[in-house]
This record gives structure tokens, sequence and C-alpha cells, in this order.
């Protein structure tokens, strides 16, 4: 069975006395959940002096490296020994094959009361390793033989990965972050749970279906790769009304300030609806008319926000967010996530004053905004899918959702000008047996035969939908 020798970040075992247990237990919890996760078990776990050690059923380092708390992990050979010789010879007899031929150098790192040293261990086990080997390179060795003895018990690295490092997720409460899918608000989700704190996912629809779609997308790998101990949830609001309504009432140079401002009176509503302790945003100072320190001290004291605004990225630029977003491993997915066009993109107020925002939000019916977050839809990221953020109530979707069965309504000699990839034909389609479980997306030229088609689907139990516009105006790549 698979071993693993786990370094924890620094943070832990400098923790009082008191407090300390409670972070290994819950780094312990969150590692069992990533096994667990990778369709594995934890056999075993223990807290081996400021490390901790377990035994799983299978292979799962890669799933282990991404647990916050984690430093670094080392899948490992467990001995228990009697003296010097006896662990040399152990050691030797488990890495002569790597060796052979090779430069090679034996690192040690011991805690405990022994009769040797490190230094020790390491000429022991070099002596006997030597002479199958190329000789001994302490600088640039081919070969690293790493030996770390805890009292009487030794460990041999087979293989290391480097971790997060960070806090266990959950030591430090909850919060709800603003998510587009974008590249900063997942990166933003990210620093926030690696201090510890269980996030959940709060998403606004700003007009076209397709950026909540892939959003979605973003949270669930986000949530799959590296959220382990909880199930996070996606929280849905539908903000389409409310913009309308910044857009007839708010002064040109002051709309995406009050968007703003409003989106910080929703997340604090919400936050405070779920029980949160605080709000995550993605916002970077000076990043966006909207996020210059002005317009953000402006919106923060105008509003009032009841629970702390946490910005993880306060001081990185684009490019060291867009660094940690590949590093993470959402570069691809939030590449995919259209940003919501700004309601002024022009002449923008970059230094607001609170009465100036208080004056704008003074125009604007709330009663609009609270009946969209009575309306707000939650969905498991874990175990949802991104269909389920499609509207039921409506036929349209700007968009060919990814796996979708697409359905062309064109005639014989549009398909055949301009074919669609993977699309069936109309007359080829026979509804009793038309999956039940998958979206079906309907096309025509014009996006008009398309919806009546869609609406006779639905009739019949099938999740279809029928493309805004047709290929005329959506045109499909």
């Amino acid at each position: 069975m698979p071993e693993y020798l786990i370094t924890v970040a620094g943070e832990l075992p400098l923790r009082s006395a008191r407090t300390r247990p409670r972070f290994y237990r819950a780094l312990i919890e969150n590692i069992r959940d990533a096994v667990n996760r990778a369709s594995a078990r934890v056999l075993e776990s223990e807290v081996v002096e400021a490390k901790v050690f377990i035994v799983t059923d299978k292979d799962v380092i890669s799933r282990v490296a991404k647990v916050f708390g984690v430093y670094r992990v080392g899948r490992v050979l467990r001995y228990n020994f009697r003296d010097l010789g006896d662990l040399a010879k152990w050691a030797y007899e488990n890495t002569k094959d790597i060796v052979i031929g090779k430069k090679f150098a034996v690192r040690v790192k011991r805690s405990g009361f022994h009769s040797f040293t490190s230094l020790d261990v390491a000429r022991e086990v070099g002596a006997l390793l030597k002479p199958l080997s190329a000789g001994v390179d302490l600088e640039k060795p081919d070969i690293t033989v790493e030996l770390e003895i805890r009292g009487s018990t030794a460990y041999l690295y087979r293989e290391s990965l480097k971790g997060p490092g960070g806090l266990p997720t959950g030591i430090e409460g909850r919060a709800l972050a603003l998510f587009s899918g974008g590249f900063d608000s997942p990166v933003a989700a990210w620093m926030a749970a690696k201090r510890g704190i269980q996030v959940d996912f709060l998403h606004f629809v700003m007009g076209s279906q397709k950026p909540s779609y892939y959003a979605f997308l973003v949270a669930k790998y986000l949530a799959s790769e590296w959220l382990y101990g909880y199930k996070p949830k996606f929280i849905v609001v539908d903000l389409r009304d409310v913009v309308v309504e910044v857009s007839k009432k708010v002064d040109w140079s002051f709309r995406q300030v009050v968007l703003r401002a409003l989106m910080y009176v929703a997340s604090s509503k919400m936050a405070l609806l779920g029980g949160y302790d605080a709000v995550v945003t993605g916002e970077s100072v000076g990043q966006a008319s909207s996020q210059t320190l002005k317009n953000l001290s402006a919106i923060e004291r105008a509003v009032k926000p009841q629970v702390p605004i946490l910005r993880p990225l306060m001081g990185l630029d684009k490019e060291e967010i867009i660094e940690l977003s590949r590093r993470v491993g959402l570069y691809e997915l939030s590449s995919k996530v259209a940003e919501a066009c700004a309601i002024a993109p022009r002449r923008v107020s970059t230094s607001s004053e609170p009465e100036d925002v208080l004056h704008q939000l003074d125009r604007i019916n709330m009663t609009i905004l609270d009946n969209a977050l009575s309306s707000a839809k939650v969905v498991s990221v874990l175990e949802g899918f991104p269909e389920e953020l499609l509207p039921a109530d409506e036929i349209e979707v700007d968009f060919v959702p990814e796996g979708a069965l697409i359905i062309d309504a064109r005639s014989g000699n549009e398909r055949r000008e301009k074919p669609i990839p993977g699309a069936i034909p109309l007359e080829q389609l026979d509804p009793s047996k038309a999956p039940r479980n998958r979206v079906v997306v309907v096309v025509c030229e014009t996006g008009q035969v398309s919806y009546i088609l869609a609406k006779m689907l639905r009739e019949q139990g099938i999740k279809a939908f029928s493309l805004k516009g047709g290929v005329r105006g959506c045109p499909l790549k």
C-alpha cells in the first residue's frame, strides 16, 4: 500500500499547543476527502511530530499535493531500524538499482536522540552505494537519495511533490466569492481558500447565458481540484433587470461605480443570509476604472457592507494574476468566459465621493434588486451540471453548450453550403429516442423555425433550446 510522509505548511507547527491539534485534524480530514474523491481510501493516518503520515489503498500523491496546508508530500518506504548499520543496509537495498552508473548524493534529515548524526548516516549509505555509481556529486547529482529519520523510524523518499502551503480549508470560516469565472475571481477564490477559508461562489448574470455556463465549469474545476473538506455551492443571481435599471436612471459616468456598489449590496445581503463571515472579490487596485482606490473607498463608505470585503488580488497586476491562473490550472477554462460589456465604456468617474454614489443609488428601485436576490438559484458545484444554469423558462440560448446534441432544422441546400459539424438533420430525429438527460439545441437559419421546434420538443420532455437568431445571428464555429 502507498505510504506518504507529508510536510505541513510552516504555520501549523507554530500554533499554540491548544490550537495546533485542531489544525492538524482539519488537514487530515481534508486529505481524507481529497483521497476519497480520487476513488481511494486512507487506511491509516497519524501525526509524526510536525508531519503527517498516511497510508492509502492506491497512489494519490498528485491529489494530496493539492490540499491546502500541505507544503510537500513524499511517497516513502518506512522502516523501523535497530542501529546505524541496519539502517544503512536497508537504504542500500532499496536504492542500489537507481544509482547504477549515475552520480548521486545522500541527503538526511533527523530528529530524536541517536548515537549517530545525520552526516554519519549519509556517509554509511554513500559508502555502500558508491561502488555501483559513477561517483558522489553533492552539487548536481543525477540521483538524490533522501532519508528522513524520526526516532527509530526511517522514511526513504521515492517521489515527492510540492504542495500549495497555506492553511487547511475551513479553519478560518466561510466566505462568499463574487465569481465571474474570468481570470481574476477564480484566482481570488483560490487565494482565499489557501488561507483556510471555505469559499462558495456568487455569480451574477449580467447578459448572455454563455459566461454563466462557463463560469460554472471554472468553479467545478476549482472545487474538484483544490477545495476539499466541504461541498462548495454555486449561487446564481440574475441581475439583468438591475443592469437595465442602472442604464436608464444613473448618470453615464457613474454607471460602472453604481453597478459595483449594487454588487456589494447584493453580496452583503446574501452573505448575511447564508451565515458567511466575509465577501471575497477579484478586485485589484487600479486595474479598472471602477477599481481605483477612490472609487472602492467611496463605494464602501456609501453602502456600508455588513460583512468584510476581502481582496486577495489587491496588489497583483494582470500578468501576475494570469500567471497564477495558469499555475492553478484555471487559465484555459477562464479564457472561455467572456467579460460582461461595460455599461459605460467611456468618461467613467475614477474619483467618486460617497455622496456621489448615494445620490445615484437613490434613483434605483431597490425592489428590483431584492426580487433578483429572492430568486437566487443554488447549485452544488461538485454534484451539479452547467446545464442547470440555463433558464428553464427560456427557450432560446445564445450559444451551444459543450456536449449538446445539435439538431439542424435548415434545408438540405443550406446544410450543404454551411455544414455544422456533428449536427443531426431534423428528419433523422426520433423524438421518442431523443436523450432526456442531455441538452438539445435546435438550429435553423434565423431562429424562428427552431424556436417552434424547441417548444414542441419541450412538450415531449426533452431539454430543448433554440439557437437565438439562428446561424445568421449566432454563427457556429
